[in-house]
């Protein structure tokens, strides 16, 4: 948890991505990966050697306006407040995600992750700036993408807006599903929707990772829906 609270403590609105950048590749000190960074600023990792890879993926990006933010455990949940005491956002979207592959990276022999940034609505500019700049070039040898930015801890996005078809249901072992309780739903718009929209070819889904009332001053995480959400990747990235 101390992680997680670091990593909310860093605000990184669209456009303004350094510093949770910095903070990320800093907590993977001393493993062995390769690290690309493309010219728009979208960070690829690639972990082990082999044929094909499991890859997932996240934003560093958050909508919230910096301001100071103090940390709040309380029970099961997690949450901010400034320092009049009033509670602000702390970019669970998608922190929490890029607190998954943290894990992930330091679990998994061979994995592959895509970190895009300005994947949030920005004013009048439009979102998954990132993801609709970025090359295919390194999702050619990926089996599929896991993106870990959903609300909630139990809906499995493979439908995504626009009816944009992410992957067959089929993808995922019924017995998972159950095991952990999530379910097949349709959603809205992100990265992997984006990368549809281009034209990439391998299944694609959005899984709930433990965060709600995302982009208001209340948003809190449930961190024992984070921990939930990790096991049910892991043990994917296990199966298939």
């Amino acid at each position: 948890m101390e992680l997680l609270k670091l990593f909310y403590g860093i605000n990184s609105k669209s456009g303004n991505e350094a510093e949770i950048k910095k903070f990320f590749l800093e907590q993977l000190a001393g493993l062995e990966l390769l690290v690309e960074e493309d010219a728009f600023g979208n960070i690829f990792i690639t972990k082990g050697v082999a044929d094909s890879y499991p890859c997932v993926t996240a934003h560093l990006d958050e909508v919230h306006i910096p301001t100071e933010r103090n940390i709040v455990v309380d029970g099961d949940m997690i949450y901010a407040v400034d320092a009049d005491g009033e509670r602000v956002g702390i970019g669970a979207d998608d922190k929490n995600g890029l607190w998954i592959i943290n894990h992930l990276l330091h679990t998994k022999q061979v994995l592959k992750i895509a970190l895009f940034v300005q994947e949030e609505r920005d004013g009048e500019m439009a979102g998954c700036r990132g993801s609709k700049a970025c090359s295919f070039d390194f999702f050619s040898n990926v089996r599929y993408i896991l993106a870990v930015d959903r609300k909630g801890n139990n809906e499995l996005v493979t439908v995504g807006k626009g009816d944009i078809r992410l992957c067959d249901d089929s993808l995922f072992p019924q017995h998972l599903l159950e095991k952990y309780g999530y379910e097949c739903v349709p959603g809205g718009r992100t990265d992997v929707v984006a990368l549809k929209e281009r034209g990439l070819e391998q299944p694609c889904c959005n899984i709930g990772c433990g965060y709600y009332n995302a982009h208001k001053a209340d948003e809190y995480t449930l961190f024992s829906h984070l921990e939930k959400a990790l096991a049910f990747v892991s043990e994917v990235i296990d199966f298939i």
